[in-house]
């Protein structure tokens, strides 16, 4: 189904290694967030966001090597435009993680404790839909369209269970008895959390596309 892809082996292997770098950011974004959130150990948390924005930089350099790449005619022009639109969209997932810690660190949010442990649920269900946009992508490049549908149907459950857990905590937000422009404050802290979910369900969606595309 992918023959096309499998013949350049140098654009699958720096699209791989691009996979990698963004799961390395989002690694590392995930543990500045839960030593910020749950540890409480601000320095910790910047020392890691630090290193998430290293790894994001990484990442964008290996997209430009794919994007040369394609350019320079690896592969026919469908493909390429299929690959280009793939890479963009992991890329994304990148981007979310280093605003959401932005937007946490540089405006030091002050996390009520009650809400920590769904804010902490949420981290953790977009680890596995990270997972699973990996598991996605490596099935395609494996020419296991099968399996690629597995992972989409996990990374569109997991999305679902975040959604769930954006409207619980938000609602459990504004309930407590804060201030309005503290709630608004913790309220953008969950709309930037789950930004990463949204972008891995639009990468799930493509790659379907891109599935169903490649069988005709």
């Amino acid at each position: 189904m992918f023959g096309p892809w499998k013949k350049a082996h140098q654009v699958e292997k720096l699209v791989l290694e691009h996979l990698t770098q963004v799961r390395r950011t989002i690694d590392l974004f995930l543990a500045s967030a839960r030593a910020y959130v749950l540890d409480e150990d601000g320095d910790e948390a910047d020392r890691l966001a630090l290193e998430t924005h290293r790894a994001e930089g990484a990442a964008d350099d290996i997209r430009r090597k794919v994007e040369q790449t394609l350019i320079s005619g690896a592969l026919l022009a469908p493909s390429r435009r299929q690959i280009l639109e793939i890479i963009d969209r992991v890329d994304t997932l990148a981007n979310a993680a280093e605003a959401t810690l932005d937007y946490l660190l540089v405006q030091r949010v002050d996390v009520p404790a009650e809400l920590v442990p769904s804010i902490c649920e949420i981290l953790e269900f977009t680890s596995r839909i990270v997972d699973d946009v990996e598991c996605a992508i490596h099935a395609l490049f494996a020419d296991k369209g099968s399996k690629s549908t597995e992972c989409l149907d996990r990374i569109d459950s997991g999305e679902s269970e975040v959604d769930h857990l954006e409207r619980k905590t938000t609602k459990a937000l504004f309930a407590l008895d804060l201030e309005m422009g503290r709630k608004l404050h913790v309220s953008g802290l969950i709309d930037n959390l789950v930004a990463i979910s949204d972008r891995a369900e639009d990468l799930a969606d493509h790659i379907a596309l891109v599935i169903v595309e490649r069988a005709f």
